[in-house]
């Protein structure tokens, strides 16, 4: 006979047992983080250091309470902030430019943006700006106005007074005193990486550089530079396509970046091969010749709906993530081709590593494979080994 007081106690045991084993500590696998100092230039001239403190989300002592708290808060604060969220520069254009399109009204921009303080945790973070936020939305009484948020600073629209703005703006600083804020109001801002124009009535955005940056630097990478550098053309190219609504500003941030990398020792050649992929892969060939505004503006509506793809492949590897069904291994490799190689590697992988135990749609794994060069000794020997439950098998072997 079925007895379902039986099968809910059973059910509630092992709910129990596997929420204990995600907060489960194992002190031999404990590792004390790393302290460095980077320097922080938020502030208008004045430098300081600030003291990061850096620690591999798998050995340290509070990240699996961590991970079990982030869990249970972000979905929630997830859906209060998202109307109001900015993911980044390309994020904050698309609904900037959904707004505008929606609106017969002028357009004005006004920015806020506030020092960064502690390091908290992002979850967090956006719980303790959500609060705030909802209070200087109240104050403002933005409700068919555009507004959002990324980290620390603010975009929003206003159509009344500049001196309106400047008395709600002081009397929420007065109210709320552990809040700084710095405001700039003009037809031109900068937010975030974006530079925006409103050139009576129009809007125009191209990629903003800080005045304070070092000019024509790539980022600092280890490993393989070769290879982290052309993925960062491809993106800085797809970024400044999204970015710049002038074909003419596009031509200058491609020019710019083209410069960028001749500056930094890579070949004509490297560089004008990487061009060409980009635009033969967004089918635009033409506007490598050619400045023409109509077939350019065809290749941003296409990069700005291409937004939708990425997100739609970040989701899905983060779920694969969170099942532990994704895999990335690095193998070392000089020359040759790796296409055969890596597919039956692949292969192979997917037959050995899958979990018997598991169910059946779990045991549906992909492997992201990667290479790597090694140019010592010590980089290789330093190297962190891959982490995933099935490596830590006991009879697990290739």
């Amino acid at each position: 006979m079925f007895d379902s007081k039986k099968v809910k106690d059973k059910n509630l045991k092992e709910l129990i047992e596997n929420e204990f084993k995600k907060l489960y500590v194992h002190f031999d696998q404990i590792q004390l983080p790393y302290l460095y100092f980077l320097p922080d230039v938020s502030k208008t001239n004045d430098i300081s250091l600030k003291a990061i403190i850096a620690v591999s989300s798998k050995s340290s002592i509070t990240s699996r309470l961590s991970q079990f708290l982030d869990e249970l808060l972000r979905p929630i604060i997830q859906r209060a902030i998202e109307p109001t969220a900015f993911i980044n520069g390309t994020d904050f254009l698309q609904k900037l430019n959904v707004y505008v399109n929606n609106k017969k009204n002028d357009f004005n921009s006004k920015t806020i943006g506030s020092p960064k303080g502690l390091l908290l945790s992002e979850t967090l973070y956006h719980i303790y700006a959500f609060h705030w936020q909802k209070l200087l939305l109240e104050k403002l009484s933005l409700e068919t106005q555009f507004f959002g948020r990324c980290q620390n600073q603010i975009c929003f629209t206003w159509n009344r007074s500049t001196n309106e703005l400047h008395e709600i703006l002081q009397t929420f600083g007065r109210e709320h005193s552990n809040i700084e804020f710095d405001m700039k109001i003009d037809s031109s801002v900068q937010f975030l990486d974006v530079h925006v124009s409103n050139y009576h009535g129009t809007l125009f955005t191209r990629v903003y550089h800080d005045s304070n940056s070092q000019k024509y630097t790539l980022p600092y990478v280890v490993g393989n530079s070769k290879r982290a550098h052309s993925h960062w053309l491809r993106s800085a190219l797809i970024r400044a396509v999204r970015y710049c609504t002038s074909v003419y500003d596009f031509n200058q941030e491609r020019f710019y970046l083209q410069a960028t990398c001749l500056v930094n020792g890579y070949s004509l050649e490297f560089v004008d091969h990487r061009i060409h992929h980009f635009f033969t892969y967004f089918d635009a060939t033409s506007l490598l010749s050619v400045s023409n505004q109509d077939e350019y503006d065809k290749l941003h509506r296409r990069l700005m709906t291409y937004i939708g793809e990425q997100k739609e492949y970040h989701l899905k590897n983060k779920e694969l993530e969170k099942n532990n069904q994704l895999i990335r291994l690095n193998y070392l490799h000089e020359f040759g081709v790796k296409h055969e190689f890596n597919k039956q590697l692949k292969e192979i992988l997917s037959k050995n590593l899958v979990d018997k135990n598991a169910p059946f749609i779990k045991q549906q794994l992909m492997i992201n494979l990667s290479t790597i060069h090694q140019y010592s000794l010590n980089s290789l020997l330093s190297q962190q080994k891959p982490s995933h439950p099935l490596f830590n098998k006991e009879k697990m072997f290739f």
